[in-house]
């Protein structure tokens, strides 16, 4: 082969793996989250602090935000949890002022049924209860979790409470249905974006979900984590089933965000002072990490 025909032959090469690695560069990018909300859609009023924080503020009470997190690349729509529709259950617990979600998401422009997947962080009435909210979405959930909440765990009074029955059959329905992607401890790209890590405590297959987004990577703890001040001095949660394994998880967490955005998933501070979390204020009960 002449010189001029290899040095031809090189060019072409580095000209299709240049185009190839712009390709792959700007797939990557596609796949990040441009938008990314989170809504509280209801409160729970008067509640005691050491329910959130193990041991800490005896007789001190904390207004609670029950909240869950919608994002979006390209025409891709995920929420973070899927809270819980019935009000019933929700007043038992203590829960007001619920604003129904299609009038919530409004506000940032996004519908029910717009929403492709669904993140359970745990099967517990407030983060599982509202999967009916979401008719066209699949839902993503730890294995052990839905296994643990069929099963073994039905046998302990204590593990049983925050399950609500008609959630979990209507998860196993889902599952039948071929709606619900079971994932096995921590998975990355579950869908393009979009990864889950196992962080059990609070119950068994508790996971927390990091986006990769336009302003960089944020994680949803749903409950492995209430507070910023559980995370941040190693407090166990007020309620869950072991506090070695929460803490443990705390380690997990802090290395799957690394210089990342945290979200809690019931931190009062969110809301009431946005700005001072890495959150721009949209409204009372919306606030924006990435817009």
């Amino acid at each position: 082969m002449k010189i001029k025909q290899v040095v031809a032959l090189i060019l072409a090469i580095l000209a299709i793996s240049f185009v190839f690695s712009i390709g792959k560069a700007s797939a990557a990018e596609s796949a990040k989250f441009d938008k990314l909300y989170c809504v509280n859609f209801a409160t729970l009023a008067n509640y005691p602090l050491d329910a959130l924080l193990f041991g800490v503020g005896r007789g001190e009470k904390v207004n609670v935000p029950f909240q869950l997190c919608l994002a979006k690349s390209g025409n891709t729509v995920v929420a973070l949890d899927s809270g819980f529709t019935n009000m019933e259950i929700g007043q038992k617990w203590g829960a007001k002022d619920y604003v129904d979600y299609k009038t919530a998401f409004a506000k940032v422009g996004i519908k029910p049924e717009d929403v492709n997947y669904v993140t359970i962080g745990h099967a517990h009435w407030d983060h599982a209860g509202g999967t009916g909210a979401f008719p066209n979405a699949k839902f993503i959930i730890q294995t052990r979790e839905l296994e643990f909440a069929a099963g073994s765990m039905t046998q302990n009074k204590q593990a049983k409470a925050g399950f609500e029955p008609a959630d979990i059959l209507n998860l196993v329905k889902l599952n039948w249905e071929g709606r619900v992607i079971l994932v096995d401890g921590d998975v990355q790209d579950v869908i393009p974006g979009l990864s889950v890590y196992l962080t059990p405590g609070h119950t068994a297959g508790t996971q927390t979900v990091c986006l990769e987004t336009t302003k960089g990577r944020a994680c949803y703890t749903s409950d492995a984590v209430y507070m910023y001040r559980n995370i941040n001095e190693d407090i166990p949660l007020g309620f869950g089933l072991n506090l070695y394994q929460m803490v443990e998880s705390y380690k997990k967490i802090r290395a799957a965000v690394g210089n990342g955005l945290l979200i809690p998933g019931h931190e009062p501070l969110l809301y009431s002072e946005p700005e001072k979390h890495g959150f721009k204020k949209i409204d009372d009960r919306t606030i924006a990490a990435v817009e």
